[in-house]
């Protein structure tokens, strides 16, 4: 799924389009890291998804978002990127947004 996802983002932006997502995986914490390196321009979630979004993209640069995005591409479960990507946010003092009772 990440890898259409990746080709959806790159051929939208060769036919010079702004590329989106809307729905839960916009507004899930460890999937805006990587959305972000996939370079969608915009991401649309339910409201109290919005703060947690915000602070996701203040602590992770497009550089950054990109090097794990590329990391997790070579991952053959869901589990293991789960981990991985929660990792990189405690690793990002931003653990508390994917530990139980946010």
């Amino acid at each position: 799924m990440l890898r259409t996802l990746v080709q959806v983002v790159d051929n939208g932006h060769q036919e010079g389009k702004h590329v989106s997502i809307c729905g839960e995986m916009a507004g899930d914490p460890a999937a805006i890291v990587l959305l972000l390196g996939m370079g969608f321009d915009s991401l649309s979630m339910n409201a109290p998804s919005i703060g947690r979004a915000r602070w996701i993209i203040r602590h992770f640069t497009k550089k950054k978002s990109a090097k794990l995005l590329h990391e997790v591409l070579g991952m053959e479960s869901a589990v293991m990127i789960r981990c991985h990507m929660e990792l990189a946010l405690e690793r990002a003092g931003l653990g508390n947004l994917v530990r139980a009772g946010r």
